[in-house]
């Protein structure tokens, strides 16, 4: 009587959590996405911070602004150019 009640746990058990080996595995496929380039020019003084990311094929540039006395002369340029 108790080896069947045991069985019949036994069964139960598996019946509603299956064991590991039998689950299968997707494989994986995911592509790696191409990151393009990016950049950031640094807040000088007066002179605002800027930051950019191109797509894939483009170089990132970034020139920090020049200030003059207390302006900001030259601000900040951040732009994608294709290589």
């Amino acid at each position: 009587m108790r080896s069947s009640l045991v069985l019949a746990l036994l069964a139960a058990a598996l019946a509603c959590n299956p064991a590991p080996a039998s689950q299968k595995k997707k494989p994986e496929n995911k592509k790696k996405e191409e990151t393009g380039a990016s950049c950031k020019a640094p807040g000088v003084g007066r002179c605002a911070a800027c930051s950019i990311t191109c797509p894939p094929g483009e170089a990132a540039i970034c020139a920090s602004g020049q200030p003059m006395a207390d302006v900001c002369h030259l601000q900040p340029t951040c732009r994608c150019e294709r290589r």
